[in-house]
């Protein structure tokens, strides 16, 4: 028993220290903080928690002697059927995955942690091999799926995972979707709190968006940070809606469309049911919209106290784009 609780209490530790090192992005930190853990463990485990590194944090590589890295080397065709039984591990399975993907600002916060609460499904990243990419330095913007992060985040066990990114429907997107069978919720808002809510976001220092902006961004006049954020996010939040409406056209996709202001500002017990029909038997739509109605959501509007000189820009962007859908829910 007592042997046990020692492997219990192991386990705990590395858990915890994988958990740390998974947002770490200096590397040589990374190195130093993996070596000093390495060092004090078992040589008998030492590659086994090596393993383990390299899975939290893409920056780690264990130093292996020059002499033993013939032993651990893999030839082209080994690592090719490895891949292929990774592969259909993670695509072939009856597990509900399902992406959340909005422009930055425009999903509820909540929305991604509800589906998790409800269907009882893991959050995952489907855009780079790292728990948390972001904090590694990865963009917050375009974030197509990658097949490496589909094929770690589907060996997960569980029910299934929810997944939530800031990613336009490209048709090799599409088609891994499909591949790894996870279903697209797509939310939409309205254009200008979008951009209202993008540079409360950016005067945030630690935020991804901030990241995003221009040195001084915070010092500047407001209706000058909102004229750069409109220039910057405008066309993108067009293109977005854009790229899974023609996706959807060609039969690429069937995602799920909902409406910030018509689904979670308005009807949820109707968005729990819309949600529950396209995510299949797996999804109760009493439990979703007893979460959802729990979760607050702030409030339809900001976008109307932006300067006229912004919204006209905005318009104008999002006018350019008409020609091949009906945009016009985005300018409400």
């Amino acid at each position: 028993m007592d042997n046990l609780a020692r492997k219990d209490d192991q386990a705990q530790e590395f858990g915890s220290f994988l958990h740390a090192i998974s947002s770490v992005s200096d590397v040589a930190a990374l190195d130093a903080m993996c070596h000093d853990f390495l060092y004090r463990q078992p040589p008998q485990q030492g590659l086994e928690y090596a393993a383990g590194m390299t899975w939290a944090n893409p920056f780690f590589l264990p130093n292996i002697p020059r002499e033993s890295l013939d032993l651990l080397a893999l030839d082209r065709g080994y690592f090719a059927e490895m891949m292929m039984r990774a592969k259909l591990t993670a695509a072939r399975n009856d597990r509900l995955n399902v992406l959340v993907t909005a422009a930055p600002g425009a999903a509820p916060d909540f929305l991604d942690g509800a589906l998790s609460i409800a269907l009882g499904l893991l959050t995952a990243n489907i855009v780079a091999g790292a728990a948390e990419p972001v904090l590694l330095g990865a963009s917050t913007l375009d974030q197509e799926p990658d097949e490496f992060a589909l094929i770690r985040e589907g060996l997960m066990m569980g029910a299934g995972y929810v997944a939530r990114h800031a990613a336009r429907c490209t048709p090799y997107a599409a088609r891994m979707l499909a591949l790894y069978n996870i279903r697209p919720v797509v939310v939409t808002r309205n254009i200008f709190d979008t951009i209202a809510e993008i540079e409360v976001a950016a005067l945030t220092e630690d935020s991804a968006v901030a990241a995003m902006m221009p040195a001084g961004f915070a010092g500047l006049d407001r209706e000058d940070r909102l004229m750069l954020v409109a220039g910057r996010f405008a066309a993108w939040i067009a293109e977005f809606h854009l790229s899974w409406k023609r996706a959807e056209r060609e039969g690429l996709v069937k995602p799920l469309f909902l409406s910030y202001e018509a689904d979670f500002l308005g009807d949820r017990h109707l968005a729990a049911r819309k949600l529950a029909e396209f995510l299949g038997p797996k999804a109760n739509a009493m439990r979703l919209s007893a979460v959802l109605d729990e979760r607050e959501i702030p409030a339809a509007g900001a976008g109307e106290m932006l300067p006229v000189a912004v919204r006209d820009m905005v318009a104008r962007i999002v006018r350019g784009y008409a020609g091949e859908e009906d945009l016009s829910a985005l300018l409400g």
